[in-house]
C-alpha cells in the first residue's frame, strides 16, 4: 500500500508492505523517514541503518540514500522543501540530527489527520491548504532534534502576547475581499511577517486562523442572504467564493448545524 499527498512545500508518504527504491538524491528537499511497524533498512551516504518503530532518520538535501522494507513493515515519509524550513527557523544554516525519536502510534494518528484534511480540502481553497501545510511543518520542526533549537535568536515560537499595528490593515483587507480568493502570502506581506509566523500570530491574536476567519465572514453573509434574499443556494455559494455548492453545503452544516435550505425555511 502506498499513499501520497503533495502540497507545494511538502510530500507525505505512507508505505506498507514490501518496497525498495534505488539510490537517489533530493536537490532541495529534506526527508524524514519514520518506521511505524516492523523495521526499515536505510542506506545514507554508504552508511547502513536498521530503523525500528520508535526511531526515525533525517536525510538532508544532496545526500544519496535508499531504503527497503519487508512485507510486515511500514514507514511514514515526509519530504520538506528546505527553503520552507529556512523561513520557519529564520536560519540560513541548520542541521538536524540524523537519528530521531518518534512515537509511532502518535505519528500514525497525526499523519492520518493531516492526509485526511489535505485530501478533503478543496484545491481552490489555497488559504486552507497553506494553513494545513504550515501545521505539519511547525509540528515537524518542533519534534526534530537539531541545532535550530539551540539558536537564542530563533523565531520558532509563539509569542505570549501579540500586538501588531499592521493587523488592522490585514483585517480590513479580509473584510473587503473575503468573497474572493485570498492568499496567505498576501496577508503575511501586509503584516510584514513570513507566511508561517503570520498564521500563528494571527491565531494568537484573533483566536482563529485566517482561513477560519474568512469562513466565519462567509457564513455570516450566507445567513444574511438566506434570510433576506430570494437568491438560490447555488448562487449564494458562488457569490461567496466557494468553488462548488457541495463545499458550501458542508461548511454551512459544520458551522451552523443545519443545511442552507433548512436554515432558510427555519428563518422564514
Amino acid at each position: 500500500m502506498i499513499i501520497k499527498v503533495s502540497t507545494p512545500h511538502l510530500e507525505l508518504w505512507q508505505i506498507e508492505g514490501e518496497f525498495s527504491n534505488h539510490p537517489h538524491i533530493h536537490e532541495n528537499e529534506l526527508q524524514i523517514t519514520i518506521p511505524i511497524f516492523g523495521h526499515c533498512q536505510f542506506t545514507l551516504v554508504n552508511r547502513h541503518y536498521r530503523l525500528v518503530d520508535g526511531g526515525g532518520l533525517v536525510q538532508h538535501p544532496k545526500e544519496q540514500h535508499f531504503f527497503e522494507i519487508g512485507s510486515q513493515s511500514g514507514v511514514l515519509i515526509f519530504k520538506v522543501n528546505q527553503n520552507s524550513l529556512k523561513e520557519l527557523t529564520g536560519q540560513e544554516e541548520f542541521e538536524f540530527a540524523v537519528l530521531q525519536k518518534f512515537d509511532p502510534k502518535f505519528m500514525r494518528a497525526k499523519f492520518r489527520n493531516w492526509t485526511n484534511a489535505l485530501l478533503t480540502c478543496d484545491t481552490a481553497d489555497r488559504l486552507a491548504q497553506e494553513e494545513l501545510e504550515s501545521q505539519v511543518l511547525f509540528y515537524l520542526l518542533g519534534a526534530l532534534a537539531g541545532n535550530h533549537k539551540n539558536d537564542p535568536n530563533s523565531t520558532v515560537r509563539i509569542p505570549a502576547h501579540y500586538s501588531d499595528p499592521q493587523l488592522g490593515k490585514v483585517l480590513e483587507y479580509i473584510h473587503e475581499n473575503y468573497r474572493n480568493d485570498i492568499r496567505v502570502d498576501t496577508l503575511a506581506f501586509m503584516a510584514l511577517q513570513s507566511r508561517y509566523h503570520f498564521i500563528r500570530s494571527f491565531k494568537a491574536m484573533m483566536g482563529v486562523t485566517p482561513y477560519q476567519y474568512v469562513l466565519l465572514l462567509r457564513m455570516e453573509e450566507a445567513k444574511r442572504l438566506l434570510k433576506r434574499s430570494i437568491h438560490s443556494v447555488t448562487k449564494i455559494s458562488f457569490s461567496l467564493g466557494f468553488s462548488s455548492v457541495s463545499q458550501f453545503q458542508r461548511t454551512f452544516v459544520k458551522t451552523v448545524g443545519m443545511t442552507p435550505t433548512q436554515f432558510r425555511n427555519f428563518s422564514n
